[in-house]
């Protein structure tokens, strides 16, 4: 049967890249008999234009913009019940487009993306949620936040820079004076200081920071970093080793496994998904996995191979070794 495939935008997204991008992915999806796309009006209006897509029939819906632009329009379409049948083809338009570089999704010939809207085969990806919110690709607590809210006080400065420099340049500000968090993990070490708590889906954020370098998106997992407390100098080498994904190899570092994790902090947090800030209003946060939530047109492989010299296996065990002190 015929595809009935609709284009969502956020002409916003990647301060304003997308709208460059805009006209020339309209052409190519205009090629495979696509509507007029569905553009965002202002912060949030993805769920409106899914929902339009899908009251006019869509089984196909492709978005364009960056990974807030693919989280709040997935969540849409989850709200919508409509995960398992409406496809999606994730299209880069932002500035870091993180989640789509685990899907090896990046590209930019849009005529073979349209094609692809109709041709292509989905995937089952998994999506997670974080006390009861949608998220596509990574959840944090901790440093993240201190360091998205200074990035979203940088202003003219923040737009000049590229995105993994912006964040760079958030997260500079915060090596030496950020305040640790006090969080029990539900791992059987009891409430400790911690620097960051990422609950992974994918495996990249802040521009290309490699958090959770094992994470996957059809395991039905969660990846779940932790980082304690270290000394000024380790934090700096902590950021540093965290563009390769080689942090996870360091003392203090633990990823572990989990369908579904609880949380515990001594205050209700603040936590950042998919770069939005939220304000929990609750001190134990479930965090959990909804396996194969979407159905998403992939490249050639969902999860790209684990990065060099450090399996799977090895970096889950060797951070438990040094949390427990057991071999």
């Amino acid at each position: 049967m015929p595809r009935s495939v609709f284009l969502v935008a956020n002409p916003a997204a990647g301060h304003g890249r997308a709208a460059k991008l805009l006209p020339a992915v309209r052409r190519a999806f205009a090629g495979i008999g696509a509507p007029k796309p569905l553009v965002t009006r202002g912060p949030g209006d993805e769920a409106r234009c899914v929902w339009e897509a899908l009251d006019a029939g869509a089984d196909t819906i492709a978005i364009l913009g960056g990974d807030g632009t693919l989280s709040k329009a997935t969540g849409a379409l989850l709200a919508a019940r409509a995960g398992d049948r409406c496809r999606v083809l994730m299209l880069p338009g932002g500035s870091g487009n993180d989640f789509i570089s685990t899907l090896a999704m990046r590209s930019r010939a849009w005529v073979e993306m349209a094609k692809l809207a109709v041709d292509g085969v989905a995937t089952p990806v998994d999506c997670a949620r974080i006390d009861g919110r949608h998220v596509l690709n990574v959840g944090g607590f901790g440093f993240d936040v201190a360091a998205l809210r200074t990035l979203q006080r940088l202003g003219a400065l923040g737009r000049l820079a590229g995105n993994a420099l912006r964040y760079k340049l958030a997260a500079a500000k915060h090596i030496f004076g950020f305040r640790p968090l006090r969080a029990d993990l539900d791992d059987g070490l009891g409430e400790r200081e911690l620097l960051l708590v990422a609950i992974a889906n994918g495996r990249r954020y802040g521009g290309g920071i490699l958090v959770a370098p094992n994470a996957s998106v059809d395991d039905g997992m969660l990846d779940v970093v932790s980082i304690e407390d270290a000394p000024a100098t380790e934090r700096i080498a902590l950021f540093q080793t965290a563009q390769t994904g080689a942090h996870i190899a360091r003392d203090g570092v633990a990823v572990r496994r989990e369908a579904r994790v609880t949380l515990r902090f001594d205050a209700p947090p603040a936590f950042q998904i998919d770069g939005e800030l939220h304000q929990s209003k609750r001190s134990e946060i479930v965090a959990e996995s909804v396996p194969g939530a979407l159905r998403v047109i992939t490249g050639p492989a969902v999860a790209t191979p684990a990065i060099p010299g450090l399996p799977r296996s090895a970096a889950s065990s060797a951070a438990a070794s040094r949390s427990t002190g057991r071999p």
